[in-house]
């Protein structure tokens, strides 16, 4: 698949998305205040490349809009980000833990060397 690389970022915090999807400009960004608004805004023949999710957000956690996204994409490549990296390590299942992660607060080379690491360059083909 060719064309722009179409990234879903969730975070219930306003400051923290801003800050993703600005860090991310030259990818198609959709941005989701929550789980509930990411499904909402992903039609099923929607190209989606990456989800960057929160893991500690009311309603619906991470860990449940990752699972509720793979439902229809399986194969979907997900970074998880969160400021309770502990809960990563201790209290998740062992699919969960083993997703791609950073801690906040990050910095915002590591968050575009980690995007570019799972699904390669803004333009182009995706990365297996």
């Amino acid at each position: 698949m060719t064309g722009v690389k179409h990234i879903l970022v969730v975070d219930d915090d306003a400051l923290m998305l801003s800050m993703i999807g600005r860090a991310l400009q030259d990818y198609e960004v959709t941005l989701a205040r929550d789980g509930d608004e990411a499904l909402r805004v992903t039609a099923p023949g929607m190209r989606l490349d990456l989800l960057i999710t929160d893991y500690l957000m009311p309603a619906m956690m991470g860990d449940e809009l990752l699972g509720r996204m793979r439902e229809r994409r399986p194969s979907l490549k997900a970074l998880v980000i969160s400021g309770h990296g502990g809960l990563l390590e201790r209290e998740m299942p062992d699919w969960w833990r083993a997703q791609p992660h950073l801690e906040k607060p990050f910095a915002i080379s590591a968050l575009r060397d980690l995007v570019v690491r799972l699904i390669g360059p803004p333009f182009g083909r995706e990365t297996r």
